[in-house]
């Protein structure tokens, strides 16, 4: 869904979703420190997120225990990568392909915190982003990059 200026490296985005209902934290209301935003920071948002929250079953843990097509580099996406997903194989239609990616037509979580009870969320059906609370279950979709 996303390949940079050499046209040789980019991000990839799961064939399907992993979870269609998680919180994004793992019962602790904590600063994670995962406010990174761009390309490559839902990585770093992840191993944030894990290393702060622990084992357990939350958005970012799902995404890093994906093991599609023999990969285990996976990770919850960014703020900003999540909108590229959106616009390019979501229901956003930037490249005129329809919705490839085969979104839900719900909220699904990104790995950038907004806060200490809140996270990014964008709506794929209507591309909206905003800071929400962190026990809510959304949707996920792991990315990796390439």
């Amino acid at each position: 869904f996303y390949l940079d200026a050499s046209g040789c490296h980019g991000l990839i985005s799961a064939p399907s979703d992993q979870s269609s209902g998680i919180p994004w934290y793992n019962g602790s209301y904590t600063v994670t420190n995962a406010v990174r935003d761009g390309i490559g920071a839902g990585e770093f948002n992840t191993e944030r997120i894990i290393a702060n929250q622990g084992p357990g079953n939350y958005a970012a843990q799902v995404c890093a225990n994906y093991q599609g097509s023999n990969y285990g580099d996976w990770y919850l996406p960014s703020k900003h990568e999540l909108n590229l997903m959106y616009q390019n194989i979501g229901q956003g239609n930037a490249l005129g392909l329809g919705n490839v990616g085969g979104f839900a037509n719900n909220y699904y979580w990104s790995s950038t915190e907004y806060g200490n009870n809140d996270a990014w969320e964008q709506n794929v059906g209507s591309g909206i982003q905003h800071g929400i609370n962190k026990s809510l279950a959304d949707y996920v979709r792991a990315v990796r990059a390439f």
